[in-house]
């Protein structure tokens, strides 16, 4: 389940007058948006654009989280959410070009600032109350709030999202004379398990995708380098430390055990059971253990590799909850559905039935929460540990963040699946992106 970063999207010619509401105008004395009052005889109706509706492995939690919040807490205050599947991450663009109603997204990190600037998102801070925001962010893990922020305010909530797992097929490790219990730590180890599984099975042994995006940034940061500078105003992925770990990456993908394809071939091959290691959210566990039962094979999991003794950097996926209500009274109707989803029932369903991480992270040795679900699937507790130093993937300056996506996401696949040089790869497109935002 940063400052924050990807995500394929593409900038619409809107100002940021655009869903600005007259709430703004509206706000007390203490700066705060005015909330309207909720009528359960006249509900309210709110919509959610989500992504994970249009997946086939989280659309069933992700309906049964929206249809609970609508029983329970939407009945009681007088809210209705009707969702909209968005799983490319441009419907909700189009209905706001087009006038329609959108008034929460289940948001990448990378395009936040686009969003922030072009398509009238606002700050958590202008429109819900002080006192009660502050009380429902307890319990979040604190590094997890700090990803959907800009210029110190909170654009965007963190919802669903991981960090990089190391799924092990353990049959086809021990075919290999491997130990799925004595998991690859470094990137050194993982390209000698890859090597075996592939001389003693004939399928391949290790896949990522090289148009991942997040899981490339954790690489980078694990070897000493850096993604985007502080600031915001250079990127950094062109400089020696981060050239080496993608040198790396190449070189793995040319041992012959490398696997070939993007994210969705990828999925596809390791749950077949045709992979030995894969590298991906956790968002994909239900389905990998499914795929692992009927195909009668076990699946086992490790946190990101490391470079020699440099401890790794795990960078997040996934996504947050971005809003853009109207009027006050949608200020009140987004909120409760915010509180519900992000809170400890919310946050159990996501993990249960979704596959990300509870950001609350205390349900997971909570009886009446996730213990025992996170017992039965322990995988997660690599999840919940990585999550103490997480480093916030990348929010792109929002006037490029369409065109710095598309030049980092290919040049980095070119880096990797071609012969071409590295450094030269890299700094080309350091240097097209640098022009852009300096």
């Amino acid at each position: 389940m940063t400052k924050v970063k990807k995500g394929i999207s593409v900038l619409l010619a809107l100002t940021t007058a655009v869903g600005l509401s007259a709430c703004g105008s509206a706000a007390g004395s203490s700066g705060q948006a005015e909330q309207g009052k909720l009528d359960p005889a006249n509900p309210t109706k709110i919509t959610f654009y989500s992504y994970s509706l249009g997946s086939p492995t989280m659309k069933a939690g992700m309906e049964h989280l929206i249809q609970e919040f609508n029983d329970t807490i939407g009945k009681e205050k007088g809210v209705v959410v009707e969702a909209v599947a968005d799983p490319t991450y441009q419907q909700f663009k189009a209905d706001i070009s087009a006038g329609k109603q959108v008034d929460i997204v289940q948001h990448t990190f990378s395009t936040l600032d686009a969003s922030r600037l072009n398509l009238g998102f606002k700050a958590y801070e202008d429109i819900f109350p002080k006192d009660q925001l502050e009380e429902h962010l307890k319990g979040i893990e604190p590094n997890a709030l700090e990803l959907g922020k800009i210029d110190g305010k909170m654009y965007g909530l963190a919802f669903t999202f991981s960090t990089p797992i190391v799924f092990m097929n353990g049959k086809l490790f021990r075919e290999a004379g491997l130990d799925p219990t004595s998991p690859p730590k470094t990137w050194a180890e993982i390209k000698d398990a890859s090597l075996k599984i592939k001389a003693a099975t004939g399928k391949d042994g290790f896949g990522l995708a090289p148009n991942n995006g997040w899981t490339t940034e954790g690489l980078i940061l694990s070897n000493g380098g850096e993604v985007l500078a502080e600031d915001r105003k250079t990127v950094k992925f062109a400089e020696p430390a981060s050239v080496e770990a993608i040198e790396m990456w190449q070189d793995l993908y040319k041992n012959g055990a490398h696997a070939v394809g993007g994210e969705s071939e990828l999925a596809e091959q390791f749950m077949a059971g045709n992979m030995g290691m894969y590298i991906t959210s956790t968002a994909l566990y239900s389905g990998i253990r499914k795929a692992s039962e009927a195909g009668g094979w076990d699946v086992y999991g490790a946190g990101l590799p490391q470079f020699g003794d440099k401890p790794s950097i795990p960078v997040n996926s996934g996504s947050m909850l971005a809003v853009r209500p109207d009027n006050p009274t949608k200020n009140s109707a987004v909120w409760e559905f915010i509180k519900f989803v992000t809170g400890d029932r919310g946050y159990t369903i996501i993990t249960s039935e979704v596959g990300y991480l509870p950001l609350r992270t205390a349900l997971a040795d909570d009886p009446n929460g996730l213990k025992d679900f996170i017992d039965q699937h322990p995988l997660y507790r690599i999840n919940l540990e990585q999550l103490k130093h997480i480093h916030p993937v990348a929010i792109w300056p929002g006037e490029y963040a369409s065109e710095i996506t598309t030049l980092f996401s290919d040049a980095i696949s070119k880096s990797v699946i071609s012969d071409s040089n590295v450094a030269e790869t890299l700094q080309k497109a350091a240097d097209e992106i640098n022009k852009m935002i300096q």
